[in-house]
C-alpha cells in the first residue's frame, strides 16, 4: 500500500470509529447500555416481573425487588401478562 492509500485508509477508519461512537452504536455498547438501563420488578413470591410502571409492580409492596430482565429470568420469573416485562409495549 502506498503511503497515500495508508494515510486515507487510516483518516476513514477514523472517521467511521468517531461516527460510531458518537451514536452510540458501537459493536458492545448499543447493546450493553439496553440492557443496563432496563430493569424489572421481580416478585420472589410469584416468579413475575413487572416493568417498574406495571400497574402490579406499583402496587407489590412485599417479596418484590429490583433485577435486570435477565436476572429475573435465571431466578425462574416469567413475564407479567398485562405488560409483558418490558416497558416497551
Amino acid at each position: 500500500m502506498k503511503p497515500l492509500q495508508r494515510n486515507t485508509a487510516l483518516v476513514a477508519l477514523v472517521v467511521v470509529s468517531i461516527a460510531a461512537a458518537d451514536s452510540g452504536t458501537t459493536a458492545y455498547g448499543s447493546a450493553r447500555l439496553a440492557q443496563a438501563d432496563q430493569t424489572v420488578t421481580f416478585n420472589t413470591q410469584t416468579l413475575k416481573y413487572h416493568c417498574p410502571s406495571c400497574q402490579w409492580a406499583v402496587k407489590c409492596t412485599k417479596n418484590c425487588v429490583t433485577v435486570s430482565p435477565k436476572e429475573a429470568q435465571q431466578r425462574g420469573g416469567v413475564p407479567c401478562k398485562v405488560c409483558g416485562g418490558t416497558c416497551k409495549r
